[in-house]
């Protein structure tokens, strides 16, 4: 048995099996919980014979119990407030139905109220198309409508158009592209900055109202998070107002897992709420918090996304097209920020899908880190679709992680087929070139772009399956440990929080996820409909599915 020192324990935790993710890969067949954290690991004997009157025993009875998931790049807040106050649209898999999401919402508004949505791919639909401005306009013809597709596309409605001044016969706006059918009218689908034309257009608040507004939302979405074993998120890009309001909920005890936030930084368009520039009026760095809230890594994006052909690829497309779609920052400026945030001691995560975009952002870390080698950062890339072995030497040369989102290929994958060729396509979020690199893989959602089921991620880790059922090559397969550790621990790590949680190991936070069936001995699909029985956060039961 593996034990710190004897007290009475609060929980064990019999029957097992216990997967640590830990560096061995240990499993247990008991695990005891005492002041919020881990208290021994041992046989389902040990652990009993430690438990007291008053000791809460869970029997597992075969099923297991895995570390608390770490959603390493999660939109929290943004997810809040279309849990809150929009529409999710993953479960839609027509146009119709779409459309019945939508008319739903708006039998709850006043004419002229926006309709906020998220979650939509257009591989999801029977019908294999984006949906379009009229399809809104059915449902919606007096609320404007703006609905997210991942990687700076929305799809919107004709009221939207006209509120941003949007016409079949006016010029796109700056740095983004609107699609047109074959006369020239507009479809309602938005690339980039096309899309900041209609949010300017969505009436504003108060700070203080706005930060009200985010504390709620962030509340709603951790609260269904743990549903899912979500015990830890990285909330990447979030602004000011967003960083008080989780303060605040932090303050209040009203934060219902661990956050780590990355403040949005270059490449975010014209926000007024960006870090542009401000670094040396922060006065903090990266990893300042406590065990529930720090701040992480300065967030910066470069291209957009590969469904979208919004990439920065150094080959065209299948079709011999190139992305229209402007960069969104100057990369002949990269190493200069680079340099910027590094001096002062800030982790940098930077969202690069194509292979040419991620060799840049790799060039410039390796010329910064190579003036100033230091332990106090993480930098890592965001996406990381398709590494040359330029950047796989860099990344592997300089310690740098990638944050990497294997549920794409199930919710998106099958879109890419049209975009790139299946040659190409094998080498998509290379998970196992990355780790046989030493090159740590921290495995996430991305949440709102793809859905916050963790276990969707790991199933597309270990399968690389679509959802309509093509593979994305095997070669990057790996196995469901290995997935595991990517979906915990390695986030904890990206994090500095790798001492704290993310694995379990005594004296670490009694973050614990007890799952329906046997997360080890469950088929490869099997995993892909794993539930949450019981979520358990600092030793206390977050989420019981029994009592919900």
């Amino acid at each position: 048995m593996v034990e710190h020192s004897f007290r009475c324990p609060d929980m064990i935790l019999i029957n097992g099996p216990i997967y640590t993710a830990d560096d061995q890969s240990r499993s247990f067949s008991g695990m005891a919980l005492s002041d919020g954290r881990i208290m021994a690991l041992g046989s389902s004997d040990e652990i009993s014979a430690l438990a007291r009157e008053g000791t809460q025993k869970v029997d597992l009875k075969g099923r297991s119990a895995i570390p608390g998931i770490f959603d390493s790049h999660n939109h929290l807040a943004v997810a809040g407030a279309v849990m809150s106050d929009g529409v999710l649209l993953f479960d839609a898999s027509t146009i119709s139905e779409l459309q019945e999401i939508v008319a739903d919402q708006v039998r709850k508004l006043a004419p002229g109220e926006w309709v906020l949505g998220a979650g939509w791919i257009e591989n999801q639909f029977k019908e294999w198309r984006m949906p379009t401005r009229w399809d809104l306009d059915e449902v919606a013809p007096n609320n404007p409508v703006i609905l997210n597709r991942l990687f700076e596309m929305s799809v919107v409605n004709s009221k939207a158009l006209e509120l941003a001044g949007l016409t079949d016969d006016g010029p796109d706006p700056d740095r983004g592209i609107t699609d047109r059918d074959e006369q020239g009218r507009l479809t309602g689908v938005l690339r980039s900055g096309a899309q900041e034309a209609v949010r300017a257009m969505i009436p504003g608040m108060s700070s203080a109202e706005k930060v009200r507004e985010y504390e709620r939302h962030i509340r709603v979405a951790a609260e269904e998070y743990l549903r899912y074993g979500i015990t830890s998120v990285v909330d990447p890009g979030v602004r000011p107002l967003v960083m008080r309001a989780y303060q605040n909920a932090r303050e209040n005890g009203d934060l219902p897992l661990r956050v780590n936030m990355m403040p949005t930084w270059y490449g975010f368009g014209s926000h007024t709420e960006n870090m542009e520039g401000k670094l040396d009026h922060i006065g903090l760095h990266t990893n300042f918090g406590d065990e529930w809230l720090r701040i992480g890594a300065m967030k910066m994006v470069i291209d957009g996304g590969l469904g979208s052909r919004t990439a920065l690829m150094y080959d065209p497309w299948i079709d011999g097209s190139r992305s229209r779609v402007p960069l969104s920052i100057d990369t002949g400026k990269l190493e200069a920020y680079f340099e910027e945030a590094h001096s002062a001691g800030w982790s940098i995560g930077i969202h690069c899908c194509g292979d040419k975009s991620q060799d840049i952002a790799c060039a410039s870390f390796d010329a910064v880190i190579g003036r100033d080698p230091r332990e106090d950062v993480r930098h890592n890339i965001i996406h990381g679709y398709f590494a040359t072995q330029k950047s796989l030497d860099i990344m592997q040369q300089r310690s740098i992680s990638v944050s990497a989102q294997p549920g794409f290929i199930w919710v998106e994958g099958d879109v890419y087929f049209g975009a790139a060729t299946e040659e190409r396509l094998r080498d998509f979020t290379p998970l196992r070139s990355y780790s046989e690199r030493g090159i740590m893989v921290a495995c996430n959602s991305d949440m709102t772009s793809a859905h916050y089921n963790p276990f969707w991620g790991i199933h597309s880790a270990v399968t690389r399956q679509t959802s309509r059922g093509a593979t994305l090559g095997d070669e990057e397969r790996v196995d469901r440990f290995e997935a595991l550790r990517m979906f915990t621990h390695n986030g904890a790590h990206l994090a500095f929080w790798e001492d704290l949680t993310g694995s379990l190991e005594i004296d670490k936070a009694a973050d614990v996820v007890v799952l329906d069936n046997d997360y080890g001995s469950a088929s490869d699909d099997d995993l892909h409909d794993l539930k949450v029985d019981m979520t358990i956060i600092g030793g206390e039961t977050v989420y019981d599915r029994s009592s919900s």
